[in-house]
């Protein structure tokens, strides 16, 4: 079972990644939450072109990741330090379930644009979740698909040339990420053209994160059962 978590951790994780990406982008102001890549090329482009609303945007959403960064690695600092490390995902993973909530409600209005709340919080989720999870089997990125096709080709290549089933079964979960990835944006690219419950429709990456959270307790409950014996 331990297995089946730790290959499917990933996948979900990249969808939520590729979902929270495109919704971001579209729907919360044309910024990427979790890409900062993206953020930071749409930031020297705005100081140049001096669109300083999107600079301000820019810097936000980097300041509100750089802050889930903290979080995460604060929080597993402490928990490693009182040998709790197997609660480590579970509590990150409730924090990350009540961040996404606020993306229910706030939405831009004439006096404020309250999305910034929403907007904020995903830049949260994205640190959280960045820093959160280190697949030790395999090194990945849910969010950054080019490392995990580069990857992807050199574990194939690998596992083709030198017959290695290992290096081949890492390329097909490499290749399950980004497929994951690509699909998260998919489906909310389709909810959105076709004006289907598009703000509502963040309930589907709300309900993997809690699937996630289930995975994780179940996870502990083993700790628990090996701890007594």
């Amino acid at each position: 079972m331990n297995k089946f978590i730790n290959i499917v951790t990933p996948i979900i994780l990249s969808f939520v990644g590729g979902f929270f990406d495109i919704y971001c982008l579209i729907y919360r102001g044309g910024n990427f939450c979790f890409l900062q890549t993206g953020n930071l090329i749409y930031l020297a482009r705005d100081i140049i072109n001096s669109n300083y609303p999107s600079v301000y945007r820019c810097l936000y959403i980097f300041a509100a990741f750089s802050i889930g960064l903290i979080i995460a690695n604060l929080l597993s600092y402490l928990l490693r330090k009182k040998n709790k490390e197997y609660l480590i995902h579970i509590i990150l993973l409730t924090i990350v379930f009540f961040l996404i909530i606020p993306n229910y409600f706030f939405a831009k209005t004439n006096t404020f644009d309250w999305s910034y709340i929403g907007v904020f919080a995903l830049g949260l989720v994205g640190g959280i979740l960045l820093e959160s999870f280190r697949f030790s089997y395999l090194a990945y990125t849910s969010t950054m698909m080019t490392n995990n096709y580069k990857m992807f080709m050199h574990a194939l290549l690998t596992g083709v040339i030198e017959k290695n089933k290992g290096e081949r079964h890492k390329a097909y979960i490499y290749f399950l990420i980004i497929l994951a990835f690509v699909l998260g944006v998919l489906i909310y690219t389709l909810f959105y053209k076709y004006d289907i419950i598009t703000q509502y429709i963040i309930f589907l990456p709300h309900l993997l994160i809690l699937i996630l959270m289930g995975l994780e307790i179940y996870k502990i409950k083993k700790v628990g059962v090996v701890d007594e014996k």
